[in-house]
């Protein structure tokens, strides 16, 4: 038994003598703002090829694993998530992120806001859908990439004295 005791204490012993596996070095303001720009970047490109339903230009901007999860906690990979992009009935006339904050952690940014659509359906009737989203991007390659995009209805009060502009930190 404290033979068994002993080899506990060594291995605790050897394995808090080892030195703490490196964190990534901070990042200089001016990298920071610079990905905090991209970041903001990247939302407005992949807001704009949903308003065009631009399938190529999607798949530049999302990668192979990406995943978009609505209502109901359905997931949806990358092709079906263009594929409903396309199918969505009637004229898009506006698609906006009237409320869009970013932050950035390391090679990790997360997207957050109101986005509000304004879809004419083939029966003439105009519709707006208000969704509040997270959209979780990862910094690989030199560029970030959105991996995880998920939308809910909004609450009513979630769109009252909704701001003009986009808002960022």
């Amino acid at each position: 038994m404290s033979r068994l005791l002993l080899f506990t204490a060594v291995l605790t012993v050897s394995a808090c003598a080892h030195p703490p596996a490196r964190s990534p070095s901070p990042m200089s303001p001016e990298t920071a703002q610079a990905r905090h720009r991209a970041l903001l970047e990247l939302e407005q490109s992949v807001t704009q090829a949903i308003r065009q339903r631009d399938g190529a230009r999607l798949r530049e901007l999302l990668p192979g694993d990406f995943v978009f999860r609505g209502p109901g906690d359905v997931e949806t990979d990358r092709e079906a998530f263009i594929a409903s992009v396309a199918a969505i009935p009637g004229d898009i006339l506006s698609l906006e992120m009237p409320i869009t904050r970013a932050h950035v952690f390391g090679d990790t940014g997360v997207l957050t806001g109101l986005q509000l659509a304004r879809v004419r359906l083939p029966d003439g009737t105009e519709v707006t859908d208000r969704q509040t989203f997270t959209d979780v991007c990862q910094w690989r390659d030199g560029k970030w990439w959105m991996v995880l995009a998920h939308s809910l209805p909004a609450a009513p009060e979630a769109t009252e004295g909704t701001p003009p502009g986009p808002a960022a930190p």
